[in-house]
């Protein structure tokens, strides 16, 4: 006990001179292992939340952003890693690499990498989902030309501002043949499913719910791969991928597709 009492405390002078837990270990000739080393993890952090008298920075005086807790950097670093790859062809490596954080301490905090990518799809999906309610603020009582063009000008607004969400959902979508394949894949599925309850209580639609549906399910699937997938479809049109060009031709593709529909289910007359 007292050995354990002395060596968290040189822990905690060392890593106030930001030297690693690997570096720790490495000085005082202990031999690495990740359950080692997940356990001193453990008991740095235990020890931290129970040190008495012990106060946060007064961050507000000076005006700097609160510092960005590990959890916090390990999950931006996951979504930026899984918004380059596929679920089975991301590593936890890669995500430590990105993060500057050694592979047990992301092992402490997202215990598999499964475990990390559901948080991952529930924090895209959760952002999506609420940006998507917003787009349709404000469309009451416009033509369905108007509407349509604001929604999909706020829609391609949040692409340029946050791609992650749009890539991560795009490179998964059809990955897997049954929803156990890809941990969370349910949470896929059940944005869409919210989207499209979204657009009916949003738009007064005196149609059938399957037809509503197939509009909603199959706008979602191509505003979500035009724009996810990018790369891959303005490359067949010899344009760049965020480029206003580019932005036009979702634009107008997606109106073209959706648009004609949209007048047949509001009851209007075919021109």
């Amino acid at each position: 006990m007292v050995f354990r009492s002395h060596f968290l405390s040189l822990l905690k002078i060392l890593k106030g001179w930001f030297i690693s837990v690997k570096d720790i270990l490495t000085i005082v000739k202990i031999p690495l292992t990740a359950l080692f080393t997940t356990r001193i993890i453990s008991a740095m952090i235990k020890s931290e939340k129970t040190a008495p008298g012990k106060k946060k920075p007064l961050t507000h005086r000076t005006g700097k952003s609160p510092k960005k807790d590990t959890r916090e950097i390990i999950l931006e670093a996951a979504i930026k890693v899984f918004s380059d790859y596929p679920y089975y062809a991301a590593s936890i490596r890669m995500i430590g690499k990105t993060a500057r954080i050694e592979h047990p301490l992301i092992n402490y905090y997202f215990p598999t990498k499964a475990a990390l990518f559901e948080e991952v799809l529930e924090t895209v999906a959760a952002g999506y989902y609420q940006a998507n309610i917003s787009w349709f603020q404000g469309l009451e009582g416009l033509a369905p030309e108007a509407g349509l063009s604001l929604y999909l000008d706020r829609f391609l607004e949040f692409a340029l501002k946050h791609p992650k969400p749009l890539r991560i959902i795009a490179l998964n979508l059809v990955q897997a043949e049954g929803p156990e394949i890809i941990p969370g894949y349910q949470r896929i599925q059940s944005l869409f499913t919210k989207m499209t309850r979204t657009f009916m209580n949003a738009a007064p639609l005196n149609a059938p719910t399957n037809s509503i549906e197939m509009l909603t399910a199959s706008f979602n699937t191509l505003a979500i791969n035009y724009l996810g997938a990018s790369t891959y479809y303005s490359g067949i049109l010899g344009m760049e991928p965020q480029s206003p060009e580019y932005l036009k031709w979702v634009k107008e593709s997606l109106t073209f597709m959706v648009l004609p529909r949209l007048k047949q289910l509001l009851g209007e007359q075919k021109e």
